[in-house]
């Protein structure tokens, strides 16, 4: 038999669509703690928040749905298969790195001295406890390419909110695929 026959019998009988449904409640409630972050006033806390939560969804991965599908499908899941992709790889790109802007290890809760920022602008990098003892400072004097009056904390704060938004938004998409995906 070739391998797409095997994977037509074999999908007759493993529903990986149960896992799927049994892990939406979890990944529910990832997209409102998500959903949430995104309209949240202070960047540089909420950011240490994204990353323990990200962090914890790294550890745990998508890697077992992911193979769920995979070994069952025959083109009938690519669609669901490729969210799955995707979803991890933002797991991963805003997950835990030795030298990145989330500096833990696997299953350390993430708190302001392990989220580390900067290296823009031509400021250092600093742990969020210490950015945040910048807020209320004046802007320095010679200021920023482009953004007169800007302090070094608002610079910081950008960098943070424009981290977060650029996995938030397409997170929050895929989940809400996978919440609706066919059952």
């Amino acid at each position: 038999m070739t391998i797409a026959i095997c994977k037509r019998v074999k999908a007759l009988f493993v529903k990986p669509e149960r896992l799927l449904i049994q892990l939406v409640p979890e990944l529910q409630k990832l997209r409102l703690a998500l959903e949430h972050m995104s309209h949240t006033c202070d960047p540089l806390t909420t950011i240490v928040h994204f990353f323990d939560i990200m962090s914890k969804w790294e550890d745990r991965g998508v890697e077992d749905l992911i193979m769920a599908f995979k070994e069952v499908n025959y083109g009938q899941y690519d669609a669901v298969l490729e969210k799955l992709r995707v979803l991890k790889l933002h797991f991963c790109n805003a997950g835990r790195s030795d030298s990145g802007l989330n500096r833990t290890k696997r299953g350390q809760t993430v708190t302001e001295d392990d989220v580390c920022l900067g290296n823009i602008y031509g400021l250092w990098t600093f742990t969020v406890r210490d950015w945040k003892k910048t807020k209320g400072k004046e802007p320095p004097a010679w200021g920023y390419p482009g953004m007169k009056g800007i302090t070094e904390y608002d610079v910081i704060s950008r960098q943070a909110r424009g981290f977060m938004t650029s996995h938030i938004d397409p997170v929050v998409a895929i989940l809400k695929y996978l919440e609706a995906f066919p059952r």
